[in-house]
């Protein structure tokens, strides 16, 4: 979710992403990347419609506490975690490009068990946290407090990168990441 950015210029930098070389049943999965927030988008395996898991600071994210003097206490010492979840009404990653003008997508062809066991596992996580859900509509957000803690050293970046490990994907290390990239893109 937010500031990597800020500490790109102190020593962070981008992790590259390889997908699994052999996928026997393949599905399109996507690294959604914006000014200050990674996350990754999977299709639900109900219907089809692509969703972005995403991962953040609870106060400055899911509650808007984003006042620049916040920065401080949001990334030099952990925080309350977010598991934000964003719906998007595309079924295709033709319609989900179509959709998401205003961040960079960066397809991923992964193995749809893998896919759906990771929706399944963030989907729960969200859903039995749902009375404490918050909902920013003028992102498309519903974030719910996570059991992880937020700081420079476990950002959006970080949690993304071992989502997808589960992938099946290989993520290059580096002291305190920033930013992803897919590999080739």
């Amino acid at each position: 979710m937010l500031l990597p950015a800020v500490f790109a210029g102190a020593g962070g930098c981008t992790s590259t992403i390889t997908p699994p070389a052999a996928v026997q049943d393949p599905v399109t999965v996507f690294l959604l990347r914006e000014a200050m927030h990674s996350g990754v988008v999977l299709p639900s395996p109900t219907n089809g419609a692509y969703v972005e898991f995403g991962f953040g600071d609870w106060s400055w994210f899911a509650l808007a506490n984003d006042q620049w003097y916040n920065v401080f206490a949001t990334v030099l010492w952990p925080t309350q975690g977010t598991l934000g979840r964003r719906p998007f009404p595309a079924r295709t990653p033709d319609e989900l490009r179509q959709y998401v003008t205003w961040a960079e997508l960066q397809p991923l062809a992964i193995e749809r068990a893998k896919a759906t066991a990771l929706w399944t596992r963030l989907h729960e996580q969200h859903a039995a946290r749902q009375s404490e859900a918050v909902t920013r509509a003028n992102l498309g957000w519903t974030f719910v407090p996570y059991d992880r803690s937020y700081w420079f050293p476990q950002t959006c970046a970080d949690v993304a990168a071992e989502w997808f490990r589960e992938l099946d994907c290989s993520v290059g290390w580096t002291p305190i990441r920033s930013s992803l990239n897919v590999a080739g893109q």
